[in-house]
């Protein structure tokens, strides 16, 4: 019973924080695959503006989504002047 105790409490069980972390970093991959798929599929056809669209386009989200914070606070003020 004290193995089972020590096997429970000594774990490193993530913490919300890590969860928020790890969930922002697949979403991170899931979106990094889309763009490459895209790119590729422009690449074929040679539309050299989609590939770039599609770059910049994805770069764009993936800002947002590691930087969340910062991107909120300047819709905030944006609502507030408006």
């Amino acid at each position: 019973m004290d193995f089972m105790n020590f096997f429970i409490l000594g774990a490193d069980l993530p913490t919300l924080g890590g969860v928020k972390g790890w969930a922002s970093d697949v979403v991170v991959q899931f979106i990094t695959i889309v763009v490459m798929f895209i790119a590729a599929k422009h690449l074929t056809k040679l539309k050299m503006g989609g590939i770039i669209f599609v770059c910049c386009i994805g770069s764009a989200v993936t800002w947002i989504i590691k930087h969340w914070s910062e991107f909120s606070g300047w819709i905030n003020a944006l609502m507030e002047k408006l």
